[in-house]
């Protein structure tokens, strides 16, 4: 999954930034909203999974 597919965990939206690769723990990345202007984590394993 690229960053492309990541969406904002409040609205929903898909304009977001990715602001850094690190948040408060290794395994999440630190992503900023343009629609809600909200900055949440997004975990990075969730892109390694593989497609069922």
């Amino acid at each position: 999954m690229s960053d492309k597919n990541v969406k904002c965990s409040f609205c929903s939206s898909d304009k977001v930034e990715k602001i850094s690769s690190f948040g408060t723990a290794q395994l999440v990345r630190q992503y900023y909203c343009n629609d809600c202007k909200s900055v949440f984590e997004y975990i990075r394993w969730q892109e390694e999974q593989p497609n069922k």
